[in-house]
């Protein structure tokens, strides 16, 4: 039986908010630690300060493992990206893809084009634009088969102006690196998990359909261990994180959540109950 279930939060508990424009997210956990037990020796070895213990670290070996690795650096993403994007007018998204598939197949290169890129935009415009880069994996084949492709980017920029506005033609010429295109990030109420879907998320095709077959997160796998997924500019800042009581949360909030999960966690001699709570005010 999952005793989180049954379990709430109560008025008077604390829990963590964090901001992210018209979403909040509530986080609450039974039990809290409030003092660090390990100390870092190096990046093989810690010590557990009650008992002077010596241990390694569980550095990731497996597909599954590095899924998981994967996975926090997508949360870590969706909240980056509703911290800073909302689909203002002076927000664009922008798919950059490579003609050169030698480009293509190495991250390190395309990180290296596209540093050029984003100076001879700031240059073209006469502004320094922020932005969020983020590596695609493409691979979309086949019935029930994904082939990995190389990659193309994902492009989110931000105008410190009221307004953006990057005419196509323009846009892919200061690129030169293949086809581009340009969207706005309108009707779309969480844009950190629509892009997130869409980056883990590979359509196949079926046969004799017209229907979209979608496979949660099936690209996971073909980003390759150690693999730097996103790079951002410097105006681009971390959602703010107050620890406050459930009841004042719920008061600066205003609104119901649109989404909760519970779930409880039991390893070795230890449990715990964490709540995630997520309140979206476009979705009032």
């Amino acid at each position: 039986m999952d005793d989180s279930k049954d379990f709430s939060i109560r008025p008077t508990d604390s829990v963590t908010v964090t901001f992210m424009n018209d979403i909040y997210e509530v986080q609450y956990l039974q039990k809290q630690n409030r003092q660090n037990n390990i100390l870092k020796i190096d990046s093989d070895r810690y010590v557990i300060k009650s008992t002077g213990e010596i241990k390694y670290y569980e550095h990731t070996e497996t597909r599954n493992q590095s899924e998981n690795s994967i996975k926090q650096t997508m949360k870590k993403l969706r909240y980056l990206i509703n911290a800073n994007f909302s689909g203002r007018k002076n927000e664009l998204w922008a798919t950059l893809t490579f003609k050169d598939t030698n480009i293509a197949k190495q991250p390190s290169l395309i990180y290296k084009e596209f540093n050029k890129f984003i100076k001879r935009l700031n240059y073209k415009y006469k502004e320094k634009l922020d932005y969020i880069a983020i590596l695609e994996p493409h691979g979309m084949d086949g019935k029930d088969i994904i082939k990995w492709h190389g990659f193309h980017l994902h492009l989110l920029l931000k105008s410190g102006s009221t307004s953006l506005y990057l005419p196509y033609q323009e846009f892919e010429s200061v690129w030169g690196l293949g086809m581009c295109r340009i969207e706005r990030l309108k009707n779309i109420d969480n844009i950190g998990a629509y892009l997130s879907a869409y980056l883990t998320n590979a359509e196949l095709s079926e046969d004799n359909s017209s229907k979209k077959k979608y496979v949660k997160g099936s690209r996971l796998w073909l980003y390759p261990k150690g693999i730097r997924i996103y790079r951002k500019s410097k105006g681009i800042k971390y959602p703010k994180r107050i620890k406050m009581s459930y009841h004042s949360a719920k008061e600066l909030i205003g609104i119901e959540p649109h989404y909760t999960k519970s779930y409880k966690i039991e390893k070795e001699n230890f449990e715990n109950i964490i709540i995630f709570e997520q309140y979206n005010k476009k979705r009032r």
